[in-house]
């Protein structure tokens, strides 16, 4: 009962704007989209592969700003599988989506470099079982999965201390 009275208060704290309550839900906002996040990152880890053909694997240009270095890009892939006997086409490089500024773009050359490649120039292909037509070619490693859970923690920490800690 006192979790719910807890909750209770944070939201009426949240309804009158008061940071304490709006930081508490945003933590928990965070937490919860982050938890959901490494069971999905954990569960691809289980995901069977196959081999595909690579059509596509760069870094497409979003925006078109006057400089350069206000343009965002993102990775942008096309490989085509077969599971049982049945053709598929895939779009996605990993779980993630990220979109970095140019002088970030490293970040986005150094996760293509993960793409595994046969010893016949054929990619390594992710597939969910259950919907083979949801693939990626670079599945979660563990430090990912572990940095993507202390993420999701991270603001409840903060607002123990913030507010538990040092105004004890």
């Amino acid at each position: 009962m006192e979790l719910i009275a807890y909750f209770q208060e944070m939201w009426h704290l949240a309804m009158n704007r008061n940071a304490q309550g709006v930081f508490f839900w945003f933590s928990l906002y965070i937490f919860v989209v982050g938890v959901y996040s490494v069971i999905f990152q954990v569960r691809t880890r289980c995901w069977p592969f196959t081999y595909g053909d690579l059509a596509e694997l760069s870094l497409g240009k979003f925006d078109v700003p006057a400089a350069s270095s206000d343009r965002s890009y993102m990775t942008e892939a096309l490989y085509h599988y077969n599971v049982s006997g049945v053709n598929y086409s895939g779009t996605r490089v990993s779980p993630w989506v990220i979109m970095l500024s140019y002088n970030l773009r490293f970040i986005l050359k150094k996760q293509m470099s993960y793409v595994q490649y046969s010893g016949d120039g054929k990619v390594k292909v992710f597939y969910n079982p259950s919907n083979p037509k949801k693939s990626f070619l670079i599945i979660a490693g563990k430090v990912g999965i572990f940095i993507t859970f202390l993420l999701s923690i991270l603001p409840f920490v903060l607002f123990y201390c913030e507010y538990y800690v040092y105004r004890a």
